[in-house]
Order: C-alpha cells, then structure tokens, then sequence
C-alpha cells in the first residue's frame, strides 16, 4: 500500500513539476498535461472500442494521435507556455476534424473544441483582444466542421448503435475534461484571491504599525483616540508621551543598530506592559505614546510603574554585547471632556518637555 502511495504521489509530482521559465506560470502546463492524460487514456480506450465494434484498423487511426499527445505532454516541460499552447490547440484541431471526416458529426469529438477553449482563458492570452480572437477562431473552425459534415459523406460510417456508444465515450471523456479544468480554475482563482487578501492585510497592517517595534504608528493612534473621544465623550481617558532619555548619546557612542535595539528592546515591554491596561503606539522617533482609560491619577500611577520596569530592563549592546540601561522622562493629561483630541496631545507634550528641563527620568502630571 505504501509503495502504491509513493507512486501515486511521484506522479502527481511530475504531472505538478514546474516549467523552466521563471517569468511564466505553470498552471497552463499542468492543465494541459491533464488534459494530454485523459487523451493518452482516450486513445487507448477509444482503440480497443474499434476492436470490439470494428476492426483493427481503428488501432492505426488512434496509435499516431496518442504519440501527438504524448509529444504535446513532453513539450510542456521544455518550450515556453505559449508555444506549448499553439502545439497543443494545431494537434487537437486536427484531430477533431480528421475524427469528424473518417466518423461524421454524430460521434461528438467536435465538443472537445470547449475544454480546449476554457484552457485558453487561463493565462495563455492576457488580454481581451487576444482572448476574444482565439474564441472567434475556435467558433469559426466549429462552424466550418458543421457546415462540411453537412456535405461530405463520412469515410467509415459508423453502424447507429456504435455511433451512440462511441458518443457516450466522448460525452464522459470530454466533460472529464472539464471537470478539472474547472476545477483548477477555481483553485486558482480562490489562491489569488487568498493572496491578494493575505496582501492587503499585511499592507493594511504595514499602514497601522510601526516596522521596527511592532507597535501602533502615529496614525493608527491618533485615528483610536478620536474615535474613542467620539463615541465614549463621558469616559475618563489619559494620555502620557514618554521620551528616551539622551538617546542621541546612545545612537552616536553606540551606533544606529544599538539605538534600534533599544526601541525594539522597549517596544516588547511596552506592548507587554500595556495588554490590559490600554493601548500605546511609537509616536515618532525615540517618543511614545500612550493611553490609558481612567483618570489622571490611575494613569499616573500606570506610568509611575512602567518607569520603573524601563529602568530596570537590561539592555544589550548587539555589538559590544555591554548590558546597559535607559531611563525615560513622561508627560502624562487627562482628558478633560472639553479640549480637542490635538489639545489634549499638546498639553501631554508640554509636561514631557517640562520634564526634561527637570532634570529627566520623571513623570510630569
């Protein structure tokens, strides 16, 4: 069982192996190695029907399209997807007509013509305009077929009962066919569309965060603070912006990749600090800001408390791998149900500021 397993799985491999061209998509080839499959298995099928119902000399007329399929399934591992695609619709066409011409209309091979069609609209033509001649072109070949089988007189006329079964043959083969051209349609489609979902919430993601600590941006806060202003007007609210203190000192002795290690380093905590206990963002630099429900002196005592953890948090130097400390100055405001979401932002950053004229490692409130 297990060594049906891994052939069956080889197999599935080779049908799925990609093609040379890195500036093409395989999904083309694999549909039309499936459908070359199907037709390799038709063949074989289709030339012991014409010993049960006919003679051997239907072996010969199905033996050299089977060899065609199978030189169509071996192009698409070497030549470029369009090229294969042209092969691959000459070698059918033909075979549909020279069908309809030895066996007449009624045996049904001229409804190959829509597999054929839909493996068209994958992404061999990525235009309209080429889509739209390809199909007026299938509609032109099925069209002339109707009208020449309306006149000529089939080579091998088949017996009715022969014709029917030979057309139920065609009917399960073709929509076969079709089942899984569909069917990969739809897995294509339902990928691109995980993809471009996947995209736009990582760019959506990428717009509302700060790449370097994972944090909330500037953005992302201030549109949290005037929808919480907003739709919460009686709730009370508090806002602190912290500064690293002389981190300029720390970006020339130590080099930018220590400095970004230090906001890295303290993002983490701040996210971690704050999971229950409101929401912070990096507000631009080596500034911070953050929110908290509640009033001034609950706020207060929140940063009162991170202050704390920021000056005990070991830092290491990626470079020197010296362990060092930060420290951070605070202006912390409570909103006071009046003033604009600006004006509340303003006075937080005028206690920041008086902070640092302090002295720094202090919170202002």
């Amino acid at each position: 069982m297990n060594a049906i397993s891994g052939i069956f799985k080889k197999f599935i491999d080779w049908v799925n192996k990609d093609i040379p061209y890195e500036d093409e998509s395989k999904q083309v080839c694999v549909t039309i190695r499936v459908f070359e499959l199907i037709m390799v298995l038709y063949f074989a099928i289709f030339s012991v029907l014409t010993l049960i119902f006919w003679d051997i000399s239907g072996v010969w007329l199905a033996l050299p399209w089977m060899l065609l399929a199978i030189f169509c399934l071996a192009c698409t591992y070497r030549l470029r997807t369009r090229v294969v695609f042209h092969i691959f619709s000459v070698i059918n066409m033909l075979w549909i007509f020279i069908t309809i011409r030895n066996f007449g209309w009624d045996v049904g091979v001229q409804h190959f013509l829509f597999p054929i069609l839909l493996i068209s609209f994958f992404a061999t033509y990525g235009n309209f305009r080429g889509k739209l001649i390809y199909t007026v072109a299938v509609f032109a070949f099925r069209l002339f077929l109707f009208l020449y089988t309306r006149t000529a007189v089939a080579v091998h006329p088949l017996a009715r009962h022969v014709e029917i079964c030979f057309q139920l043959f065609n009917m399960v083969s073709i929509f076969s066919i079709m089942f899984y051209d569909c069917w990969s349609l739809s897995q294509t489609t339902k990928a691109a569309e995980e993809k471009l979902a996947f995209y736009n919430k990582r760019l959506h993601q990428e717009a509302r965060t700060d790449a370097l600590t994972g944090l909330w941006n500037r953005r992302s806060m201030m549109e949290y603070l005037e929808s919480h202003v907003r739709s919460n007007s009686e709730e009370f609210l508090t806002v602190a912006i912290g500064d690293i203190d002389f981190f300029k000192r720390v970006n020339d002795t130590r080099g930018h990749n220590c400095g970004d290690e230090v906001l890295r380093q303290l993002g983490k905590l701040f996210a971690d600090f704050m999971r229950e206990k409101g929401v912070v963002c990096r507000w631009g630099g080596e500034e911070f800001f953050f929110v908290f429900p509640g009033n001034g002196d609950s706020g207060h005592f929140h940063v009162e408390a991170l202050r704390a953890k920021i000056a005990a948090l070991s830092i290491t130097d990626p470079e020197t791998k010296e362990m060092f400390h930060v420290t951070m100055t605070f202006g912390v405001e409570e909103y006071d149900f009046n003033c604009s979401v600006t004006e509340l932002i303003r006075r937080a950053d005028d206690k920041l500021y008086l902070g640092k004229d302090q002295g720094r490692n202090r919170t202002v409130y």
